[in-house]
């Protein structure tokens, strides 16, 4: 649905997802420069005009790939009710732990390429639900507004930080144990924060 309440046309619906399948099926077959809009269109059998109905150029559908995929495996981990601050900011790293690790090992032929997209979505959608959980805090209510909001930057980059050093340790200890190390500096943040 829509903000105003609309419903979105189903068929709209159906043509960005065969869009984004194309690309994704593509994507596995040649690297990012080399897939053409004109690939993408005959893979998902429609013309280039549906195409750019519906996404200004690749990047843009890249970026929405990026989007939708992040924010499911963020609901994913968030699906559940959560009890404290640092059971909150472990489900979101290893949200983006998972799904760090699932976009290197299904696009390790482009991921290079991308892999400054990639932060700059998973950073700004991180940034977006720590600064609204931030407000949700009853005892985060009286922290100024533009605090909260650089608190919700400074969280995000660093549980994404976090993730990626976690990445370079290559396998050294698994993401559940990292994260019992890491939080508990990043949660240091939240604590400060209504001081």
């Amino acid at each position: 649905m829509l903000s105003n309440g609309e419903k979105i046309d189903p068929r709209v619906v159906r043509t960005r997802k065969l869009i984004m399948d194309a690309f994704l099926s593509l994507q596995m077959e040649k690297s990012f420069d080399d897939i053409t809009i004109q690939d993408i269109a005959d893979r998902a059998t429609v013309n280039r005009s549906t195409f750019y109905a519906h996404f200004q150029d690749k990047y843009a559908l890249l970026d929405s790939i990026i989007h939708d995929s992040f924010e499911r495996a963020l609901r994913h981990r968030l699906d559940a009710p959560i009890e404290s601050t640092h059971a909150h900011l472990r489900q979101l790293f290893l949200a983006v732990t998972d799904y760090l690790t699932a976009v290197q090992t299904q696009c390790q032929r482009s991921y290079r390429m991308f892999a400054s997209l990639v932060e700059a979505r998973i950073k700004a959608q991180m940034r977006e639900h720590v600064q609204t959980w931030l407000t949700a805090e009853s005892t985060m209510r009286a922290v100024p507004k533009r605090r909260r909001e650089l608190a919700a930057t400074l969280i995000s980059w660093s549980i994404y930080g976090a993730a990626l050093e976690w990445q370079h340790q290559a396998g050294s200890q698994s993401a559940e144990s990292f994260a019992e190390e890491a939080l508990p500096l990043i949660a240091a943040m939240i604590t400060g924060l209504g001081s």
